[in-house]
């Protein structure tokens, strides 16, 4: 935990010798109050031995046991840590703050049902949000632990026995902060040392080639390393210029604040032997909180870097500044999306939009992890985790980018390494994408159980997934191709195309939402007889989807009824069709439709050898003089074929009662009778129908303004000559 240490530092500092734990001033005090002294000046190694003597003495003095607790937490004795917290979660009129401490310390062992439980119990004694997301990381372990070749992860060979991170490309090699004693002549050492080895922090250079600890050197400028903590640093302006922080000093001594030396952050520029000139301090460091761990823009006129100064989120914050008119603007805490009420540090932009960090407060394998979020605008999106082997349960830190945006270096303490903290490069091997279905009519809702499948650039399914009981489904796709995807449900369609590219991407991930469409929009209907109006069963309906190319069919029912799901924005012919009928159809739109029932029936008419259709005069039955002649031709063609029949359906216009338009159909189908009966017609071989003001032809229906020319074309008979289907 050396690199949170930091911003805090003690003002005591002892050279050659480990820091004394008394003096002249603690000699007749308490342990308890000797060793409160200690803690508070970060000298936990020395507290710890005090604390200890007051517990042995008196179990029920929970205030050392709590400090016990700390002391092993902070100096990463974490299973220790874990022993005591445990005793503490469960300790009547203990403050709820030492649940979440035991689930921390759970965590970072890998214990994560049990660390749970404990996350949840916090949370429900409390009001803090941290719990939350650290619940809902481990409800999805398996999608974080999913592949441990997602990366390829190098320890870097110049690491030492102690803490070793914040490293920095410069000029072929690497730039760190290191606690290591390569000082010739005098050690220096805070009393916040993890052991007795180490040293004061200071920033240290390994070229391309280093292979092994002692080929690194100090990157030894005349005002670079002070006799106190110094680094991180950041390079920009092609690496002719430097940000960097180290110890709150005066003329060379270190400036105490209620027993704490903050860090500061300087500017400074690098001639052309590399030393120092023009240092000059951010005009917003004050004694009062820390200012470190800065990232510079290229141009110099952006920086980011974490703060613990008031007004805060939490902890320690990441803040921006940005330089105008050579002035840099007041700081300004980047958001609650980034920011915690844990702590967040080593802020690096990536092309200006995509900001990696590392932080305690977010859903994690324990202790820090390392996030990225993304710029837009003046916020930032919701951080997500870069997922293992990159983070574990150990402390992964202070992450920095090469150019390509796909390898880079890190920092971490988990184990297998050489020192406290070490040095990691890492090169991505995939692009990730983290999605969610949801229903397209209601954002809010998401959609379980969906298969979604990812095809390559030549339509080949490389992947799919199931969406999970939250809707959500993860992909790692190799870099720089293209790809399609696809999703589907029962009772669900996806009406959208998503066509993906990870051309250019680099190391990160991305958000999908998938929205399905419910199955909610329907063509139905009937289809009639034209003559008879009965419905008709056994008729094949086919809707034809215009857009697609596809053809679906279904034969009626003894209703007569036909039912399709019809996609919104697609174009559709229906058609009708049966045996002895003339086929009947109409298209559809469904450009702006997502739900609802578009009701069409179907009319056909039945097949017929020649057809006359009569024109009659407003509210009379009389046939018209020109008719007459029409109807012999009908009557010769019957009389010779005696095995034709004739069907008359009659109608009227809308105009007056559907009662009177009724019996006014029916007079008019009854006078046609009449007149082929008088042309020797039997009636056996008649078969007539009125419809009154059913079956309109156009628009003229009830309280629609027509004129005379448009009534009168409802005001008709139509004569059908067809063959009998009894021979």
């Amino acid at each position: 935990m050396k690199h949170i240490v930091l911003i805090l530092l003690s003002i005591f500092s002892a050279f050659f010798l480990k820091a004394q734990s008394t003096n002249i001033s603690t000699l007749f005090q308490s342990n308890f109050k000797k060793a409160e002294a200690l803690y508070s000046q970060l000298a936990y190694r020395n507290a710890l031995e005090l604390y200890h003597a007051v517990a042995e003495k008196d179990s029920s003095n929970y205030e050392a046991r709590q400090r016990i607790a700390d002391c092993y937490f902070r100096l990463g004795n974490i299973k220790e840590a874990e022993r005591w917290y445990a005793a503490l979660a469960i300790a009547p009129g203990i403050s709820p703050h030492y649940k979440y401490h035991y689930a921390e310390a759970l965590s970072m062992q890998g214990k994560y049902a049990d660390a749970q439980q404990w996350y949840s119990e916090y949370s429900t004694a409390t009001k803090d949000s941290r719990a939350h997301s650290k619940v809902a990381f481990i409800n999805h372990l398996n999608y974080y632990f999913r592949d441990s070749a997602l990366y390829e992860i190098k320890t870097e060979p110049f690491n030492s026995d102690q803490s070793d991170f914040a490293p920095q490309f410069y000029n072929k090699g690497v730039v760190f902060v290191s606690a290591r004693n390569q000082d010739k002549f005098i050690k220096r050492q805070s009393v916040s040392a993890l052991n007795d080895v180490e040293a004061m922090l200071n920033i240290f250079y390994a070229a391309k080639d280093s292979a092994k600890e002692n080929e690194t050197s100090f990157f030894y400028h005349q005002h670079l390393n002070s006799r106190y903590h110094d680094g991180p640093i950041a390079f920009y302006d092609g690496g002719k210029k430097v940000v960097f922080s180290r110890s709150n000093l005066n003329e060379g001594k270190p400036v105490n604040n209620m027993g704490k030396i903050h860090l500061k952050l300087y500017f400074a520029e690098l001639d052309a032997n590399n030393q120092m000139k023009h240092i000059a301090p951010f005009q917003y460091n004050d004694d009062s909180y820390s200012n470190g761990h800065p990232w510079m823009s290229e141009a110099g006129d952006h920086l980011y870097f974490s703060s613990d100064r008031p007004g805060g989120q939490g902890g320690t914050d990441i803040y921006s500044s940005e330089k105008i008119d050579g002035n840099w603007t007041t700081p300004k805490n980047i958001g609650p999306s980034v920011n915690t009420k844990g702590d967040e540090f080593y802020p690096h932009m990536s092309d200006d939009k995509t900001l990696y960090f590392s932080s305690t407060g977010h859903g994690g394998f324990g202790g820090l992890d390392i996030y990225v979020s993304h710029k837009s605008k003046e916020s930032f999106s919701l951080p997500e985790n870069l997922g293992f082997p990159l983070n574990t349960s150990s402390d992964d830190f202070a992450l920095i980018l090469d150019k390509s945006g796909r390898k880079g270096l890190f920092s971490s303490d988990r184990s297998g390494g050489v020192g406290y903290d070490d040095i990691y490069n890492f090169t991505v091997k995939s692009f990730f994408v983290v999605g969610k279905t949801i229903d397209r009519n209601d954002s809010s809702r998401t959609i379980p159980g969906v298969k979604i499948e990812v095809r390559n650039k030549q339509g080949l399914i490389i992947n799919a997934a199931i969406s999970d009981k939250n809707g959500q489904f993860y992909f790692d796709l190799d870099f720089d191709k293209d790809y399609t995807f696809s999703a589907a449900k029962q009772g669900y369609t996806w009406i959208d195309n998503l066509h993906y590219s990870t051309l250019n991407r680099v190391l990160g991930k991305d958000s999908l939402l998938i929205p399905l469409w419910p199955h909610s929009l329907f063509v139905k209907g009937s289809v009639y007889s034209n003559e008879t109006q009965d419905k008709l069963q056994n008729a094949t309906v086919t809707l034809e989807n215009l857009t697609d190319n596809k053809v679906d069919t279904l034969v009626t029912s003894p209703t007569g009824a036909y039912n399709f799901l019809v996609i919104p924005s697609k174009k559709y012919r229906i058609r009708g069709q049966k045996e002895g009928y003339i086929p009947s159809e109409f298209e559809l739109n469904t450009t702006k439709l997502l739900k609802g029932d578009l009701l069409n029936d179907l009319l056909l008419e039945e097949l017929y050898t020649d057809k006359v259709i009569l024109q009659f005069d407003f509210d009379t039955w009389e046939i018209k003089p020109e008719y007459k002649q029409e109807i012999e031709k009908l009557a010769k063609i019957l009389n010779k074929n005696k095995n034709y029949l004739v069907h008359i359906g009659a109608y009227a216009d809308a105009r007056g009662t559907r009662e009177y338009n009724l019996s006014l159909s029916n007079k008019r189908a009854d006078e046609v009778v009449k007149f082929f009966e008088n042309h020797g017609i039997s009636i056996k071989r008649i078969t007539s129908i009125g419809f009154g003001e059913e079956l309109l032809i156009n628009r003229c229906s009830d309280g629609v303004v027509c004129s005379q020319e448009e009534h009168s074309k409802n005001r008709r008979a139509e004569l059908k000559i067809q063959l009998s289907k009894i021979d």
